[in-house]
């Protein structure tokens, strides 16, 4: 019976064990791509840009745009009545503006 019981214990030190170098080896090639991944951003910013020559000596030569017409929208539709249809709401508050009070902007249905 002892026997078994230590060949179990034997058993479980293994996994532990495998389980511990599957551990320090993903962590160490996290790491090392991390620095990797560093060194390789650090030459990135410490890159000298390319020089572009840009000639602006004929910008004031474009066509010229004609005025786009402005369309004229009629006023949106404005209910006025004593008690609001069903499902609309008023658009402006009894107590803050009384004399609007009877105009209702939004309707559900």
């Amino acid at each position: 019976m002892g026997t078994n019981i230590d060949v179990e214990l034997v058993r479980v030190q293994r996994v532990t064990a495998k389980s511990a170098v599957i551990t320090g080896l993903v962590c160490c090639l996290a790491a090392a791509g991390f620095a990797l991944g560093m060194t390789g951003a650090g030459t990135a910013l410490s890159a000298q840009p390319e020089t572009i020559s840009v000639d602006r000596t004929h910008k004031g030569d474009r066509a010229l745009l004609s005025p786009k017409p402005t369309l004229k929208v009629p006023s949106a539709v404005v209910t006025t009545l004593a008690r609001p249809p069903v499902g609309c709401e008023s658009a402006f508050s009894r107590t803050v503006d009384p004399e609007r009070a009877y105009i209702f902007g939004r309707c559900i249905s």
